[in-house]
């Protein structure tokens, strides 16, 4: 057996429990997002373990042009209000490996002493009136609640493309109006800095 047909084999093996359980309503939804909500870098974002409530309500936002995607506009409009639901859950109920001792901000080294996109994340830039994003999406961003998502381990091509969004305002400002002013704030630098952390806390 090649290397290609035994990876192939073992990620369906891996994907069948889930798949066992997925709502028809998903079957398109993983052509990108995959078997394993993890996406594909350059492709589609990792929802894996996201809150449903925040899926249902990011679907909603694609069916009523509050965030603008032509991919995903058409895919959202296929799914009546259960379809949503069933989605979302099923999505939400995927494994994610998240840092399993995230660590808050008393326990990072000082901030000299941290590179640039860590610096950002957790101790933003008052100067410049930029929060920290660990405030509102949790230590190395594993979420909070069922508003603020996890960060940690998402795409970096995603979570600079989402913020580039909120800049231009092709993206709703999202919950309690907090991110297209913050985004706004952030350089070209910035942004590059703080996805590429992200991205690199856990995920698969």
């Amino acid at each position: 057996m090649t290397r290609t047909v035994l990876l192939g084999a073992l990620l369906t093996a891996a994907a069948a429990p889930a798949l066992a359980d997925m709502p028809p309503q998903a079957a398109t939804c993983i052509s990108c997002h995959q078997a394993n909500g993890l996406g594909m870098a350059n492709v589609a974002p990792s929802i894996a373990g996201m809150p449903a409530p925040y899926l249902a309500e990011q679907l909603r936002h694609f069916q009523s042009g509050a965030r603008d995607n032509a991919i995903m506009k058409p895919m959202a409009m296929m799914l009546d209000n259960a379809g949503i639901e069933a989605v979302s859950q099923w999505f939400a109920s995927l494994p994610v490996n998240l840092p399993e001792e995230p660590a808050f901000r008393g326990e990072k080294p000082a901030p000299q002493d941290m590179l640039a996109g860590e610096k950002l994340a957790y101790q933003g830039d008052w100067q410049r009136d930029i929060p920290s994003c660990v405030s509102c999406h949790g230590p190395e961003g594993v979420g909070v609640g069922e508003v603020f998502p996890r960060l940690a381990g998402q795409h970096a091509d995603y979570i600079t493309s989402q913020l580039k969004a909120w800049q231009s305002g092709s993206r709703a400002p999202g919950a309690h109006g907090l991110m297209a002013p913050i985004a706004k704030r952030l350089s070209e630098e910035d942004i590059s800095a703080v996805a590429s952390y992200f991205a690199s806390q856990g995920g698969q």
